[in-house]
């Protein structure tokens, strides 16, 4: 839960708008003429992408590479992992229940943070999975270790904190909003979106599973397994509508 709630809360709505205006020519999601399903699929020319929550989105900028199915429109249907080879017919499936890899992941950032162990993927995750290793534990960190930010307790302070050379992260235009997750990138969760209040919730991405579609994160303020005010813990999340990354 973020102390900015209304303003920033707004502008970022009214960026996300702004993008998916932007790109209404070869996207699409929840389009009348396309339908939802899981993993990857073909849909009258369009490469789409379904999500278990329902959710699917679309492109017309793909391209085959030999069998494969390949979007060339990363930051709408990304390819996760090795889904590009198993194309469009259902395909590739990344959601609730499958393997996180707990032996490969795609980089990791653990800087400034309470925990660094290099185990961080259970072989298999699911929304409300306990993390492994020290990650699974809650943390109280001292505000006079990191540099001065107003709001010490909210989730946005520990973003805010994790980037000191960045201080206006959180709301600068100058940062890459993507729904791609990488490591060390601030995430910004929609109202309501995978345990966010109404006004919406602040964390930042520590590592990417293989699949790209789970992410372990850390955040302040979140009220799950003792966490919560001033509190700092960790959780795993996947990508898909009312998530974005900021880098």
């Amino acid at each position: 839960m973020s102390r900015m709630r209304v303003l920033f809360g707004a502008a970022l709505l009214g960026a996300a708008f702004v993008v998916a205006l932007g790109f209404s020519g070869p996207t699409a999601q929840a389009y009348s003429g396309l339908h939802y399903q899981r993993g990857y699929y073909l849909d009258n020319g369009w490469l789409c992408y379904g999500w278990s929550s329902g959710a699917y989105h679309c492109t017309r900028r793909w391209h085959h590479s030999g069998t494969r199915l390949v979007s060339d429109n990363l930051s709408w249907v990304p390819n996760y992992g090795t889904s590009e080879g198993t194309g469009g017919r259902g395909g590739h499936s990344s959601g609730g229940g499958k393997s996180g890899g707990s032996h490969a992941i795609s980089g990791s950032n653990t800087a400034s943070q309470p925990c660094h162990s290099s185990t961080m993927f259970p072989a298999r995750i699911s929304q409300w999975t306990t993390p492994v290793s020290c990650y699974a534990r809650i943390y109280r960190v001292n505000p006079a270790n990191y540099v001065r930010r107003s709001g010490f307790g909210w989730c946005n302070w520990w973003p805010e904190v994790l980037h000191p050379r960045q201080p206006d992260i959180l709301w600068g235009r100058e940062y890459r909003h993507s729904s791609v997750p990488t490591p060390g990138a601030v995430v910004h969760f929609a109202g309501g979106v995978q345990g966010a209040s109404s006004d919406g919730h602040w964390a930042q991405v520590v590592a990417v599973s293989p699949s790209r579609y789970w992410v372990l994160i850390t955040e302040m303020n979140f009220s799950w397994r003792g966490g919560g005010w001033q509190r700092v813990s960790y959780r795993y999340i996947h990508v898909g509508p009312g998530v974005t990354f900021i880098r």
